[in-house]
Formats: C-alpha cells, structure tokens, sequence
C-alpha cells in the first residue's frame, strides 16, 4: 500500500458539494507546507473558493477523500441545526410563568 502524503484540493466547497479545480502534491516539511498553504488560500480566496490538506496515497484518493469529508461535513451540520430547531421549539412551547409587577 503506498505511503499517504499530502495533498493540496483546491475548489470552491458549497455544502455537500465540491468543485475541485486542481489538485497538487504538497510539501511535506511542516514550514515549507503551511507557507505554500497559505499562498494558494489567497489566490484560491481571489476566485471565492478555497484549499483543504488532505493526506493520501494519490491525487484521486484526496479528491475522493475530499467530497466524502465535504459531504459529511454537510450532514453534521444539517443535524446540528436540526437539532437546534427542534430544541427552540421545544423551548418554546413551554408555558409562559406569569410575572406580577409590583409598583411602588
């Protein structure tokens, strides 16, 4: 099984899906990636999209690796404010206590 390495996906990510406009091997010292990362964030940002690190064996498997995180990703979310509402809601029902005002 070859050795995972990392990826630059660079695309433009909207929920589930992903639009990916290229993707590139990146490099593997830490400083010499972050550095690059943060090149290719400002000239992906220019053209409203974005770039993920992603870790595999090959630039097909970070692209399928990426849509499946993408996707996922989408999914908790949509769970999360599902959840949210149906606590609001929830909240909401509860009968209102009365308050008395006292004025002096």
């Amino acid at each position: 099984m070859p050795e995972e390495r990392p990826f630059f996906v660079i695309g433009r990510w909207s929920g589930p899906d992903l639009t990916v406009w290229k993707i590139h091997e990146a490099p593997e010292d830490p400083e010499e990636l972050n550095a690059a990362c943060e090149e290719i964030r400002w000239d992906a940002r220019d053209a409203d999209g974005g770039v993920e690190i992603v870790y595999a064996a090959s630039g097909e498997e970070a692209e399928a690796t990426a849509r499946r995180e993408a996707a996922e990703t989408a999914e908790q979310i949509r769970q999360d404010l599902k959840r949210q509402r149906e606590q609001h809601s929830s909240t909401s029902r509860r009968p209102r206590r009365k308050v008395r005002h006292h004025y002096t």
